[in-house]
C-alpha cells in the first residue's frame, strides 16, 4: 500500500509540474496566435471555402461586418463570426429586395438561379427540410454554418497542437523539465513528494472546475487580474521561478544541487546522460501538448484517489486510540 501511495504522490507531483508548465505554454500560445492572427486567417479561409459562389460573396461583402472575411488581405480578418448573423444576411441577401417581406419561396427561387456549386446544393437541401418560413430557414442555415466552420476549423486546431508541442519542447529545454529525472527524484525523495502533494491538495481545494474553465476562457491579462485565477497563475510562477516550494526538484539551469542517484552515478557517460535527458524533455513536451485542462482534470482525480487511500490509515489510527 505504501509503495502504491508513493507512486500516486509521484503522479501528483508530475501532474502539478505539467499543469504549471502547460499554463505557461498556453500564455505563449495565445500570444503567438494573436500576434499572427491565426484564428482570423483560419476563419477567413474557411468562409471562402464555405461560400464558394462569387455572386453570393458579392452580396455578403455589401455588409461592412462581413467584408473583411472575403477581402484578399487575410491578415486583418476578424477572429470571430456569429453564424446567425451570417445566416440572416445570406438568406436576406438572396431574396429579391424589391419585394416586401422575405418568403422561403423567394429564397428558393434565388438559390435555383445560382451556378452549380456545393453551396447551391447545400442550400437547396436546407430549403427542402427547413419548413415553410424564412425564419426556420435562417435557423437551419445558421446551424449548418456553425457545423461547417467547426469542421473546417479542425486544421486550425491541428496547427495549434503542433505549435503547442514546439513551445512545450522549448519550455522543457529552457527550464530543464526532464520527466525521467523528475520521476526518479520524486520517487526517491519523500520530502519533495510530500511538498508537491500539499500543493496539489491546496490547489484542488481552492480551484473548482468552473473556476478553472472560467480562467482558461479569459485573456492572459485578465487571467492575472481575476482573483479566482490566482492559485493557477501562482502555479505558473512556481514552475517558472523555481521558488522554495519546488526548490528541491531538479528543475532549471544549471543543474540543481539535488540530483537523482542515476544522474550522479560514477562512470555514467555524457552520451547516456544527454540521451536520457533528451528523452525526458521529449516526454515533457508530449505531456504539455495535452493541454492544461487535461492535467487539471487528472490532478483532481489523483487528489481524490489520494484521499481515498488515506481513509483506511486514518481509521486504523482512531481504532488504535
Amino acid at each position: 500500500m505504501g509503495n502504491l501511495t508513493a507512486w500516486v504522490d509521484v503522479a501528483i507531483g508530475l501532474t502539478l509540474v505539467y499543469l504549471g508548465a502547460s499554463l505557461f505554454v498556453t500564455v505563449l500560445n495565445e500570444y503567438i496566435a494573436q500576434t499572427l492572427n491565426l484564428r482570423g486567417k483560419q476563419l477567413h479561409d474557411s468562409l471562402k471555402k464555405l461560400i464558394s459562389d462569387q455572386s453570393v460573396k458579392t452580396i455578403l461583402m455589401q455588409s461592412p461586418a462581413l467584408r473583411p472575411f472575403f477581402d484578399t488581405n487575410r491578415n486583418n480578418a476578424p477572429s470571430y463570426l456569429d453564424p446567425n448573423i451570417l445566416a440572416q444576411l445570406l438568406v436576406g441577401g438572396l431574396a429579391d429586395p424589391s419585394v416586401t417581406g422575405k418568403t422561403i419561396e423567394q429564397v428558393s427561387g434565388a438559390i435555383e438561379k445560382l451556378p452549380d456549386s456545393n453551396l447551391k446544393t447545400q442550400l437547396q437541401a436546407l430549403v427542402r427540410t427547413a419548413g415553410s418560413t424564412a425564419d426556420t430557414l435562417v435557423t437551419a442555415v445558421s446551424d449548418w454554418i456553425n457545423r461547417s466552420l467547426t469542421m473546417l476549423g479542425e486544421g486550425y486546431k491541428r496547427n495549434l497542437q503542433k505549435i503547442s508541442f514546439g513551445i512545450g519542447l522549448m519550455v522543457a529545454v529552457v527550464f530543464n523539465l526532464d520527466t525521467v529525472t523528475l520521476t526518479e527524484h520524486l520517487y526517491r525523495d519523500k520530502g519533495a513528494r510530500d511538498a508537491m502533494v500539499a500543493i496539489g491538495l491546496q490547489l484542488a481545494e481552492k480551484t473548482s472546475k468552473e473556476a478553472f474553465e472560467k480562467c482558461m476562457a479569459l485573456t492572459a491579462q485578465k487571467r492575472k487580474e481575476d482573483a479566482s485565477c490566482v492559485p493557477l497563475m501562482g502555479l505558473v510562477d512556481i514552475v517558472q521561478g523555481r521558488n522554495e516550494l519546488l526548490g528541491r526538484l531538479p528543475i532549471g539551469w544549471p543543474p540543481p544541487e539535488f540530483r537523482t542517484q542515476g544522474a550522479s552515478s560514477p562512470g555514467l557517460s555524457d552520451t547516456w546522460l544527454w540521451t536520457t535527458r533528451a528523452v525526458g524533455w521529449l516526454l515533457t513536451a508530449l505531456a504539455l501538448s495535452l493541454g492544461a485542462p487535461f492535467w487539471f482534470d487528472l490532478l483532481n482525480k489523483l487528489v481524490n484517489m489520494r484521499h481515498g487511500m488515506r481513509k483506511p490509515e486514518v481509521k486504523a489510527e482512531k481504532e488504535s486510540k
